[in-house]
């Protein structure tokens, strides 16, 4: 059995981890701004269109549509993502990365990964792997606890 003590050191630590701000390590971006733009690029290439709105961001992050309206509204007013009405229903509006949206996003992923290789070598890859093993088996653990208490 898990001791209590045990049971707060990992929220703790659970905790501690969702709170990292990376916005330091970023010259031209906050990091909800970063994470956003990686959103945009993303449901791009997974469905290989740029017909994504607000609502389809703040799903891909877990976030509300408005944190993600207002963060969309600070990427536009710097000229990094546009927003224009879908063609096929005018009620939607849909963002995209601009050219220097996705110049500025590879530029700040370059940062964060020359960041992140540091932290990984500094750890190894026996305890990277180790890591990432746990951490996939406490994924599939919370999502089978969050499935079961949903159906009861």
């Amino acid at each position: 059995m898990v001791t209590s003590d045990k049971r707060l050191e990992f929220l703790t630590t659970i905790h501690s981890l969702s709170m990292l701000n990376f916005s330091g390590l970023l010259s031209r971006t906050s990091q909800s701004e970063f994470l956003v733009m990686g959103a945009v690029l993303k449901l791009e290439q997974l469905h290989n269109s740029s017909n994504y709105g607000i609502s389809n961001i703040a799903d891909s992050l877990y976030v509300s549509s408005p944190a993600i309206s207002r963060t969309i509204t600070s990427l536009e007013n710097k000229g990094y993502v546009a927003r224009y009405t879908d063609r096929l229903n005018r009620r939607n509006t849909n963002v995209k990365l601009t050219e220097l949206g996705a110049e500025v996003f590879d530029a700040e992923r370059a940062r964060l990964s020359e960041f992140m290789n540091s932290v990984v070598e500094r750890m190894g890859e026996e305890k990277l792997s180790q890591l990432l093993n746990l951490s996939n088996e406490l994924l599939i653990n919370v999502e089978k606890e969050i499935k079961s208490r949903k159906n009861e």
